[in-house]
């Protein structure tokens, strides 16, 4: 068994240096442990992995910081719980996408707009599935990709329904200005956000790439977390304020289904429990309207 990374897909040790080198090597370490569940032995593993014992220790011990890897009371270094965290979120991304896959399509056959769904990842949304528009003239994006969360619609709507800790953590980070109307304020921002959760969705005013407009909506899982958020982006030649209107309801409808099909309202939180048994509805994650609210326009 090798644990080195070869083949057409992967560059060999042998075509890189530096870190970039170090990191392939701890990758190998990496699928080298995950295919044996009882784990490895030092000596077992500096067998397989075809390295000096130095480095693999030196490799071992960064991944363990990482969280990655692990040692046991016995001396076997197993899979760290970092990897459960990984796995659990690759897991989630895909029954988010399954679950809004086809509501997307019926999204772009309703506006012949391009529809987007993503996820928050540390500072940005990342884009996990996309159905374009018909129309030669759309938004430039890609599956993968990222932008900050607080210059588009699909991120403020991510950004509006998170705790209200890690908002603050975002506002008192950097906020990079895109355009002239990208809200950098922090003051401004966190006025922006409130008016997200009261009307559950939100727009991107050309805030993010000149000549854009967007709408966002969050959507949320079975247990009133949020998971991500699903949008409609258009130029701004079509997508005027009269469109953003006509469309809101649609995208909010939309998302408001992907929460369902994800078991949202079918069952209450633990910790929506009041200490008199009486079930409250949670404030993080409410279910974002169903109507068709009109956005305020931007002066």
């Amino acid at each position: 068994m090798s644990a080195m990374l070869t083949g057409d897909e992967h560059p060999s040790v042998g075509e890189v240096t530096g870190g970039a080198k170090a990191l392939i090597k701890g990758i190998a370490i990496v699928n080298l442990l995950a295919t044996k569940r009882h784990g490895f032995r030092l000596p077992d593993l500096v067998r397989e992995v075809d390295l000096s014992r130095g480095t693999t220790i030196r490799l071992l011990e960064a991944l363990c910081d990482a969280h990655l890897v692990r040692v046991d009371g016995d001396g076997r270094y197993r899979l760290g719980p970092r990897c459960a965290v990984w796995g659990s979120e690759f897991l989630s991304s895909l029954e988010l996408r399954d679950a809004a896959a086809d509501l997307m399509m019926q999204l772009v056959d309703a506006s012949n707009e391009t529809c987007h769904l993503g996820i928050c990842e540390a500072r940005s949304v990342v884009y996990i599935h996309k159905v374009e528009s018909d129309h030669s003239l759309r938004m430039v994006s890609r599956v993968g990709g990222t932008n900050p969360l607080h210059s588009t619609g699909l991120g403020k709507a991510l950004l509006a329904f998170l705790p209200e800790a890690e908002q603050e953590e975002y506002l008192a980070g950097p906020l990079e200005r895109r355009t002239q109307n990208t809200i950098v304020n922090p003051e401004m921002l966190r006025a922006e956000l409130r008016r997200i959760r009261a009307n559950g969705y939100a727009v991107d005013d050309v805030e993010n790439e000149v000549g854009v407009r967007c709408i966002g909506a969050p959507i949320l899982d079975h247990d009133g977390q949020l998971v991500g958020s699903l949008s409609l982006a258009g130029p701004t030649i079509r997508m005027n304020w009269e469109r953003i209107e006509q469309l809101t309801g649609l995208v909010i409808d939309a998302a408001a289904t992907v929460s369902s099909r994800l078991g949202y309202g079918l069952a209450p939180r633990s910790s929506a429990v009041n200490s008199n048994g009486s079930i409250e509805q949670p404030s993080v994650g409410s279910a974002p309207r169903r109507q068709r609210p009109k956005p305020a326009r931007r002066k």
